[in-house]
């Protein structure tokens, strides 16, 4: 196989990894919002975004976190080699730094958004949404690494 093929299937591997991170994230995401009784939604966030409004069933929402889930798989197919330790680790260490480097523009999103403007969702820059955002991408990061590991072995036993 090429080094192209290769890297065309390590992409889509990646892809295919973070989407099903991006799904797992939304179950922390359910999980975290019962218990800290703290409702920041990540689909109805971008759902507001795109349409000005929540909605009842955030489709663009969903669309839109399972294609950034997919993205931030495909760049972390290329960078994991880089990070230390076993698959688990290497994903859970690449989803904690992109929170805490995401995280410092998370007062923009209060002041900007629509619906946060308009009090119709709560703010995200709050101690209590970086935490429930630790831990969802905590979920995200351990779920990706070892989607991931077991999509290329896969590839590798064939």
């Amino acid at each position: 196989m090429s080094s192209s093929d290769e890297s065309v299937q390590q992409a889509t591997y990646g892809a295919a990894a973070g989407a099903l991170a991006a799904a797992a994230y939304l179950g922390a995401m359910t999980v975290d919002m019962a218990l800290a009784n703290y409702p920041t939604n990540d689909l109805q966030l971008i759902e507001g975004l795109a349409r000005g409004r929540t909605s009842r069933l955030p489709w663009i929402g969903l669309l839109v976190h399972l294609a950034n889930g997919a993205g931030l798989g495909v760049v972390y197919a290329f960078v994991r080699r880089w990070l230390p330790g076993p698959a688990w680790l290497r994903g859970a260490l690449f989803s904690e730094s992109f929170i805490l480097l995401a995280w410092p523009l998370t007062p923009l999103v209060d002041r900007y958004h629509p619906l946060i403007r308009r009090g119709q969702m709560p703010h995200f820059a709050r101690r209590i949404a970086f935490l429930q955002n630790l831990s969802r991408h905590l979920i995200f990061g351990l779920v990706l690494g070892e989607s991931l590991r077991l999509l290329t072995r896969r590839r590798s036993a064939k």
